[in-house]
């Protein structure tokens, strides 16, 4: 069996034979990409053209199933269909040039990662800290397809923009509203969504009732980044109104947080010691944070939990 390393020259060397014609001549690399939470994962890119853009597909998984006993060349082949398709799918970005302002505007928008995790990939990026998370700007690229992309904002931009930081966070707040709705759902209709396929009723609609359960799942109506609902002006007081006292905010991943009402059985410094048992079993892009945080009436804040 092929090692990792001569698995990625295998592929560089004969992916072009499973492609459609128009890639014979194509330029292929293989290129190291830092995700969230700095995992380094290796990109596989195609350029037709010379300083073209291009999609870029991500081989580890395509390893596995080498080292599961699949059949190479089968493989290869997968690579080469999957790469067309993210191709054509790129090919629906909407142009648009990233040094006007008055268009990128519309599209700028943020989400929360773990401070700590992204040392790197957060090097001259614009970003704010909050408690031990990061809150990170982005530039959402459109489709003409459903779906959509971002990238992270690089410092330079802000002068070369002429806006304030301050600016771009309000552009933002407002697109994040617009497009990433939140949304509050108990724990139970969050599994009975997830495995049995029905819909987990918004408790934020006006006359819902949240009941009395001990869990709740607070992220955006698509599900992805959502843990940075927190951070919606208001939100959080009106999660407070509706459960009618003080709860825990448990950052679960980068996806959603756990809303937990206060009761004399929890213990806020329990429930991170929980939550920080997960993150080692978690997978390392999806954490977000070790640290337990509360929303009380007095404080009218988030803040983390008193230290027992």
């Amino acid at each position: 069996m092929k090692t990792y390393r001569e698995f990625l020259d295998f592929v560089m060397e004969n992916i072009t034979e499973y492609l459609s014609p128009e890639y014979a001549d194509s330029s292929v690399q293989v290129v190291k990409v830092i995700k969230n939470n700095d995992m380094a994962l290796e990109g596989l890119t195609i350029c037709k053209e010379k300083n073209g853009a291009s999609p870029t597909i991500y081989l580890e998984q395509y390893y596995s199933r080498v080292v599961q006993g699949a059949d190479e060349i089968q493989v290869l082949e997968s690579i080469a269909a999957d790469y067309e398709e993210a191709a054509e799918y790129y090919a629906h970005l909407v142009d648009f040039d990233i040094s006007d302002w008055n268009f990128v505007r519309g599209k700028v928008g943020y989400y929360l990662v773990s401070k700590e995790l992204n040392k790197e990939r957060l090097k001259e990026k614009v970003s704010k800290t909050i408690g031990d998370m990061a809150k990170v700007y982005i530039i959402i690229a459109d489709f003409k397809t459903s779906g959509f992309n971002f990238t992270l904002i690089p410092q330079e931009m802000l002068p070369e923009w002429g806006v304030s930081e301050d600016e771009l966070d309000k552009a933002a707040e407002d697109n994040m509203l617009v497009r990433f709705p939140p949304v509050l759902f108990s724990m139970d209709a969050a599994l009975k969504e997830k495995y049995a396929g029905r819909p987990a009723p918004n408790l934020l609609r006006k006359g819902r009732n949240p009941g009395n359960e001990i869990m709740y799942v607070l992220t955006n109506r698509s599900r992805l980044n959502g843990a940075s609902v927190i951070l919606y002006p208001g939100l959080l007081q009106k999660v407070r109104d509706l459960f009618g006292k003080d709860y825990y905010i448990i950052p679960s991943s980068v996806d959603e947080v756990i809303i937990v009402p206060h009761r004399e059985d929890i213990r806020g410094f329990v429930l991170e010691e929980i939550l920080r048992e997960r993150n080692e079993d978690e997978m390392r892009g999806m954490v977000l944070s070790n640290t337990v945080y509360e929303y009380t009436e007095e404080a009218h804040r988030m803040m983390p939990v008193a230290v027992q």
